[in-house]
């Protein structure tokens, strides 16, 4: 069948849709500017319709003004290509072009602007033209403006006519108009005289134009530029524009518009044609009028525009004046709830177009009218008029206007509603509740709970909720549809720019966020990264208020992994840029990131973002001029000294002579004598040894009355033995009255300060210095010490204390070698205690048998682990866990023999089994040697064989017991099976006197300890073996050095203590025969102890008989009964306690 014969083209298509629609009176039709027939809302709420309502008749039918013919047409058409491309070579071809244009133009002016293909031309010539150009033409198109402005192609011109000329009043106003004679026109006319003649040509019709689609913009314009205002700002910027015009931009070199971005001056004569034309498009318009044209599509900007300049100009003043503007619309002294002006404004309050004459009224009105307007019409509806999508933009300016008690009661009303308002994507008012009461200084503490409520509890949760992360993401639709999908959600907007104002609150709000960036894994935050909206968020909390360094440490590391990935990529890239803000204060990181960058050269600058990223980042500096950067990168304080600068002045005083240089060797007192540093030190060490030795000798003495039971007394302000002078906490503050003076004290007030010191501190060379798992120390202890503080060194490298790092090695590789651990490759390393020592033995573990959570952590793994540990195990293991993202719930505490207090082998494999069924992953069995309480040894053949069977790291737990090793007939009975374990921690400090801290934790392979602790730091450790050139072997690739000798790289520590020289120097004074009598000895006691605590008819033993390990543990209890109440019995030991000190 043969198709109806039709024109083509979307025109075509366009006017068969709009008469089909004519013919469907029932079709629903959109609002636009273009519709000026659309519904307009009067007083009460009644509609009437925009056809039937003229404020005042037109000016009449425009006049043609003829057409350019073919040939005029192509000119003007390739000159606008070609002042669109502004290729020229100089500013002179470029002048010379425009006025042959000028000239060619002459005359046809108004053809040219009223032709839909070279009115474009028009508007690029007035960007373009000098102040004289645009005066001439602005006088050829006078007495015409009043037809140019009602058409569609001839207004634009005229928008941008007045536009560029505005600043031309300002600047006749300062200096003389001077006339080239390269112009068009000497003409000595004023800009200022060319826009009152407008203004006089238009004033008998303005009222009409008001509701012309095309003529109100113009007319918008030419009040902004009488008025004064700033041509370019947020506000403004919002009611000139046209969504329809298109927008001529030049391609380079356009002229500044630094004067339309700020407030212009202006003639008084601008001021008095301003009021004219108000009042000749007000006069004739009653409330009902006005009110009609609050709805209008066209006339509702204008109207915002003049209701805010009359604010602006005369204030308070005009809401008293009934002929304004203001009281025309809201004629009501206190427009209470029922009046007309009420009436009329919640009308306007859900009117998609009278909504922004709402929000003029509610930001510019009278402090007084405001608060009647907020109390009557907008406080009782705050939680209707938020979850409105209308009103909820008025009642974000009324926010803004309220104060802190007012923005205090508005915040817990607008709370409940904040989880359906999170539903419904309606967050500007959240938004704006966060930043005001950021500025009123509000407790945001109710806010944050609301939103944790309406986002979820769990971080990840809520984040992803909250930016709506993959979202719009689906396995069939590609990459190009989703992320055209997010760029136009614009509840995905919204929510980045409520993230966004969290950020900027610091507290809880803000940690609200960071808490769920820092929940992310890797996908996730990579997902968020190249996230358009989400993205934003990951930018401003790098650079956010508050103390972020924390939180910039923790996901700084993540997001550097990602550098070479992120910096090509057109969104992520931005982020990379941001990585510079979010370096500072860590130098370290920002130059890893740089490296990062600059192995990554090639692919970057094959893509605009990533050229973009290197710009950006400096990098050809970094690469040619590495010390400059980095000087940048560490941010040098100006003016500072950099270490080459400082060792060349060093040199050239030394050169000359100046007394400022450093000497070589000690500095003498004049006259001769000992040196400075030597004198002052032996004085005071001389001076603090009188000291110390009565405050040892006290502990000697004081044994000689201890089997008494009374230790000797000491006259003082309370009760004293050796032992300690007990005082509680404040009375202690009191009596040491710490200061420190801004003028130092000097040696003598050192000395008083020591002996402050020593007077009320715990004598743990007493005998009755029995405490916890640890003992006093000795003179071999005191020395080491002192040898340490004189050294003053810090273990991280080899170079930086190279005997230390031998000692610690040869001192740990025979610790280890006493436990069975004799491989080439067994040791240890000194660490800050026990605690410290089973953390480091989880994260070798983790490292060692799941590789991959080394770098991208335990989240992203498949992995749910388990450490297993004794119930009568230390707690470290579960603070560990804590500390390692782990959890506490990771830990799962294996049951022990009730008679023994040891690990359950069976209730072990029982539990390991459990995990399996359970899909989890056990991974760490921590077996105990000498447990906190009972003194336990855990089995550690048994649970070896175990932990070898199912592939589990086993660490042994002997901070406290583990010197029993010294014994062979007891580490035979107690420590069996050592050699078959992964790691051992020990503290000698603990039972070998040696002084807190030292501890160790000791491997089968410290290969493994390097593996799973070494990072790339190249300014620090030089491990590799290099050749004689210099040269490390197989560059790029990492390689395991045969031994390691910076031991920083070998565990979580930077800064070590050589801790090892006091266990080095105890041993060898004592030797191993010494500590392996001490040792057996102390058990032998306990032993013995044992047994007289058992037969005390008053005292009930709890340890075994004999105890396992140095401590017993017992009760007191009348006839050796306890008290059924546990209480009560720990009451009756603290009474003991604090009789015995």
């Amino acid at each position: 069948m043969p198709k109806e014969h039709k024109k083509r083209g979307r025109r075509e298509e366009k006017k068969r849709k709009r008469e089909q629609d004519e013919d469907q009176p029932g079709s629903k039709r959109r609002k636009s500017e273009d519709d000026t027939d659309a519904e307009i809302i009067v007083d009460n709420g009644q509609q009437i319709d925009g056809a039937d309502f003229t404020p005042i008749l037109g000016p009449g039918e425009i006049p043609f003004y003829g057409l350019l013919d073919e040939e005029e047409q192509e000119y003007f058409k390739r000159a606008d290509s070609m002042l669109e491309l502004d290729q020229f070579n100089d500013a002179e071809e470029r002048a010379l072009f425009l006025a042959n244009v000028y000239k060619e133009a002459n005359g046809k002016e108004l053809k040219i602007a009223n032709s839909q293909s070279c009115s474009r031309l028009m508007e690029r010539l007035i960007l373009m033209s000098t102040p004289n150009q645009l005066k001439a033409l602005f006088q050829k198109l006078s007495g015409h403006f009043l037809h140019l402005a009602q058409h569609r192609f001839a207004s634009h011109c005229c928008e941008t006519l007045f536009t560029r000329s505005a600043p031309i009043v300002s600047e006749e106003m300062t200096a003389p108009t001077e006339a080239s004679s390269s112009d068009q026109t000497k003409e000595t006319t004023t800009a200022e005289q060319l826009f009152l003649d407008v203004s006089k040509e238009l004033e008998g019709n303005l009222g009409y134009l008001m509701a012309d689609q095309f003529a109100s913009h113009t007319l918008r314009v030419l009040i902004v530029v009488l008025s004064g205002r700033p041509l370019v700002d947020a506000h403004t910027t919002t009611l000139l524009q046209s969504r329809k015009k298109e927008h001529i931009t030049l391609n380079s070199r356009e002229p500044s518009t630094s004067a339309s971005t700020s407030t212009r001056t202006v003639p008084d004569s601008f001021q008095h044609a301003l009021d004219r034309m108000t009042k000749s498009m007000v006069a004739d318009l009653d409330t009902t009028s006005l009110r009609a044209l609050a709805s209008h599509p066209v006339a509702n900007p204008l109207l915002q525009l003049l209701l805010d300049l009359e604010f602006r100009r005369s204030g308070k003043s005009k809401a008293k004046d009934t002929n304004s503007l203001f009281r025309k619309l809201l004629p009501d002294d206190h427009p209470d709830e029922g009046t007309d002006s009420a009436s009329f404004f919640n009308a306007m309050l859900y009117d998609p177009i009278g909504s922004h004459l709402c929000e003029v009224l509610v930001t510019n009105s009278p402090g007084k009218t405001f608060k009647v307007l907020y109390q009557s019409l907008i406080h009782e509806k705050l939680q209707s008029l938020a979850k409105n999508e209308t009103a909820s933009y008025v009642l974000t300016k009324a926010l803004e206007r309220l104060n802190k008690e007012d923005l205090e009661r508005a915040m817990h009303e607008l709370c409940p509603q904040i989880e359906l308002l999170a539903e419904r994507s309606r967050t500007s008012v959240v938004k704006c509740l966060v930043e005001r009461c950021q500025v009123r200084g509000v407790d945001t503490g109710p806010l944050a709970l609301a939103l944790k409520e309406a986002y979820g509890q769990h971080p990840t949760e809520r984040l992803n909720k909250m930016l709506k992360l993959g979202s719009s993401s689906s396995e069939s639709m590609s990459e190009e549809r989703q992320k055209h999908i997010e760029s136009h959600d614009p509840s995905k907007a919204h929510t980045s720019l409520l993230a966004q104002s969290m950020l900027d609150v610091p507290g809880t709000l803000q940690d609200l966020i960071i808490e769920g960036i820092l929940s992310l894994d890797n996908t996730g935050l990579q997902q968020m990264v190249k996230d358009r909206s989400a993205t934003h968020v990951l930018q401003k909390s790098l650079a956010c208020a508050g103390d972020t360094i924390r939180y910039r440490r923790m996901i700084m590391p993540r997001l550097a992994s990602m550098t070479a990935d992120l910096a090509t990529d057109p969104v992520a890239s931005h982020v990379v840029d941001a990585f510079w803000k979010g370096t500072e204060g860590l130098p370290f990181i920002r130059e890893k990131i740089a490296e990062h960058l600059m192995q990554h050269e090639a692919t970057l600058r094959e893509s605009a973002p990533g050229r973009a990223v290197w710009r950006n980042w400096q990098m050809d500096t970094y690469k040619t001029k590495r010390f400059d950067w980095m000087a940048e990168a560490k941010e040098r304080i100006p003016g500072a000294k950099t270490g080459i600068e400082l060792a060349r002045e060093r040199y050239a005083n030394q050169k000359s002579g100046l007394s400022g240089s450093k000497p070589k060797g000690n500095m003498t007192r004049k006259g001769g004598g000992k040196p400075f540093q030597l004198t002052g030190a032996n004085a005071l060490l001389n001076a603090v040894q009188e000291l110390l030795i009565p405050f040892i000798r006290a502990a000697d003495e004081d044994a000689t009355a201890k089997e008494t039971g009374h230790g000797l007394s000491k006259s003082g302000g309370g009760p004293r033995t050796a032992l300690v002078e007990h005082h509680k906490p404040q009375k202690l503050a009191q009596l040491l009255d710490l200061q420190l003076p801004e003028t130092g004290v000097g040696q003598d007030g050192f000395l008083q300060l020591v002996e402050k010191v020593l007077q009320y501190s715990v004598n743990t060379w007493d005998q009755g210095f029995m405490p916890k798992l640890y003992a006093s120390t000795d003179a071999p202890g005191v020395a080491s010490e002192l040898i340490l503080s004189v050294l003053n060194t810090n273990l991280h490298v080899y170079d930086a204390s190279p005997a230390l790092t031998i000692i610690e090695k040869a001192t740990t590789r025979a610790l280890a070698s006493l436990f069975g651990l004799n491989g080439p490759h067994a040791g240890g390393i000194s660490v800050q205690g026990g605690s410290a020592s089973n953390t480091t033995s989880i994260v070798i573990a983790r490292n060692t048998l799941y590789p991959s959570t080394k770098t991208n952590g335990i989240h992203s793994s498949p992995h749910t682990f388990i450490l297993l540990t004794s119930a009568h195990g230390h707690y470290s293991i579960e603070k560990a866990a804590q500390m390692l993202g782990f959890g506490s719930s990771a830990v799962w505490t294996v049951p022990t023999s009730g008679q023994t207090g040891a690990m359950d082998p069976t209730a072990l494999s029982s539990l390991i089994s459990k995990a399996e069924a359970e899909n989890k992953t056990p991974f760490y069995v921590n077996a105990t040697a000498g447990t906190t309480v009972l003194g336990s040894y855990d089995p550690l053949r048994a649970i070896s064989k175990i932990c070898r069977e199912k592939k589990i790291w086993l660490h042994v737990d002997a901070s406290w017991g583990g010197p029993a090793i010294f014994s062979p007939s007891l580490a035979k009975e107690k420590l069996d099976g050592s050699h078959l374990v992964d790691s051992i921690a020990i503290n000698p400090h603990k039972m070998m006197g040696v002084p807190v801290t030292c501890s160790f934790l000791l491997g089968a392979d410290l290969r493994r300890f390097h593996r799973a602790n070494t990072l790339p730091a190249s300014y620090l450790f030089h491990s590799e073996e290099e050749d004689e050139d210099g040269e490390a072997h197989d560059k790029g690739k990492q390689r395991q050095p045969s031994e390691i000798y910076d031991l920083a790289d070998l565990t979580l520590q930077c800064g070590r203590r050589g801790d090892a020289l006091k266990l080095y120097l105890s041993w060898a004074y004592h030797g191993t025969s010494g500590y392996r009598s001490q040792i057996e000895h102390a058990f032998e006691i306990a032993a013995y102890f044992a047994e007289l605590v058992a037969e005390e008819k008053d005292l009930v033993l709890v340890s075994q008989r004999p105890p396992p390990c140095l401590q017993v543990c017992f009760f007191y209890g009348k006839e050796g009964r306890l008290k059924g109440d546990g209480k009560e019995n720990s009451r009756v030991t603290r009474r003991i306690v604090g009789e015995l000190v």
